[in-house]
């Protein structure tokens, strides 16, 4: 187990294994999964406020996959409670590739990063955006925070 490898994304973690070294046999055999995350700021239960998304940010947030919008979310207001920020707490936000025998074949010397992503995608990973467009449709942090602290996604 790795605890800690700096990427942008799960599939950029072989691909940084490979540049770390690492036979790309090795990885095949022994890598069950990747996991990556990032922590968004959480919104103040006692002065979120609601709002309404418009389609065009929620687009941003979800491409290149094709979510439905929620019916609404909420902004940060800012309190005493949380010293006029909007925030409070934190709570994680993830993407979990998990190495089937399809991915493992496309691990390769020269591995080609764009059609191992392509491929976690079709296979249900998703990204970290995505991840994130929960905790924005829950109200539990704010659009602007998720795409703050999460990469783009790439074309699935």
């Amino acid at each position: 187990m790795l605890s800690t490898l700096h990427t942008n994304d799960s599939p950029t973690a072989i691909t940084r294994l490979l540049e770390l070294g690492v036979p790309y046999y090795l990885i095949r055999a022994t890598v069950l999964g990747v996991m990556a995350q990032r922590l968004v700021r959480t919104l103040c239960p006692h002065c979120k406020a609601p709002m309404q998304l418009a389609d065009s940010d929620w687009h941003e947030l979800t491409r290149p996959w094709s979510a439905p919008p929620p019916s609404g979310a909420h902004q940060a207001v800012g309190c005493l409670e949380c010293r006029d920020t909007g925030y409070r707490g934190r709570a994680g936000v993830y993407e979990i590739m998990l190495l089937s025998d399809s991915l493992k074949e496309l691990i390769t010397a020269d591995t080609d990063l764009v059609a191992l992503r392509r491929q976690a995608y079709k296979e249900g990973t998703r990204s970290l955006r995505l991840s994130g467009a929960q905790k924005v449709a829950a109200g539990i942090s704010t659009l602007e925070e998720v795409l703050r602290v999460t990469p783009q996604s790439e074309q699935k």
